[in-house]
């Protein structure tokens, strides 16, 4: 007896996560001739759940879980641009308090650039793929990596897939996601450690700054947790460079 098959056709970018030879076709050919749940079936596909915003078949749409037992075409569409984890949705009721990332070693410049941007990414490269899976879920917060097997964990609810390779692109990228581009807060945290600056009085840390520093800056802030000073030097000229909109903030 012939099993039956689903028609899975996948939209936008997901299509370049395919195997090779189902990338030109306009869709994939599924036989069910197991019991699996829809994310299951996706990835097998290679696919993370973490990269899909919705599946419609039969005219509905449908979550994680569903489990298709008849032929179907499904449709599968991936997080649209500025998409809001903060906001439940179907296949991620539960969604996150605020935007706090992970960030997996595999794009550790990226929590440097994020920290830059004001954004709350924490980073803890000695954790292995379990722990950092239950650290991101505990901690409610969106995980970043270029990790395809961790982003498929079933305890991942929010993560992101990094496509680009280099970190300025890779901060686009994440900004464009969840549409932050606006709601940077530059030089507002610790690049080291990822803690909020405070400001400081340049008495109290003359001590510790270097002549030509004490000569001509005149506005710091310090970091609380490890007490790292800050001032607009190269960081701010490198992030101006980046972001031109953010010219002349501190």
């Amino acid at each position: 007896m012939t099993s039956p098959v689903l028609d899975l056709r996948f939209h936008g970018n997901l299509r370049e996560l395919l195997r090779p030879r189902h990338r030109n076709r306009d869709s994939v050919a599924y036989p069910l001739n197991r019991r699996a749940s829809i994310k299951d079936i996706i990835e097998s596909l290679r696919i993370p759940h973490t990269e899909i915003g919705r599946i419609v078949a039969g005219g509905r749409e449908r979550d994680l879980g569903w489990i298709p037992e008849q032929p179907a075409t499904v449709h599968v569409f991936p997080l649209a641009d500025g998409h809001d984890p903060t906001r439940p949705t179907l296949l991620r009721p539960e969604p996150v308090s605020g935007i706090r990332f992970l960030v997996d070693v595999n794009v550790g410049k990226l929590a440097t650039l994020l920290r830059m941007a004001g954004f709350d990414a924490a980073s803890v490269p000695e954790l292995d793929q379990g722990e950092l899976a239950g650290k991101a879920v505990s901690e409610k917060r969106i995980l970043l990596s270029r990790n395809r097997d961790l982003l498929r964990r079933s305890q991942v609810v929010h993560g992101h897939l990094v496509r680009a390779e280099q970190p300025e692109d890779q901060l686009a990228e994440i900004l464009t996601l969840y549409g932050l581009t606006g709601k940077t807060r530059p030089f507002s945290r610790c690049l080291r450690c990822n803690t909020l600056l405070e400001p400081v009085e340049k008495t109290a840390i003359l001590h510790r700054l270097e002549p030509l520093t004490r000569k001509y800056y005149h506005r710091f802030r310090i970091c609380p947790h490890c007490r790292r000073i800050y001032w607009r030097g190269s960081h701010h000229r490198r992030m101006a460079q980046l972001f031109p909109g953010l010219r002349g903030k501190t």
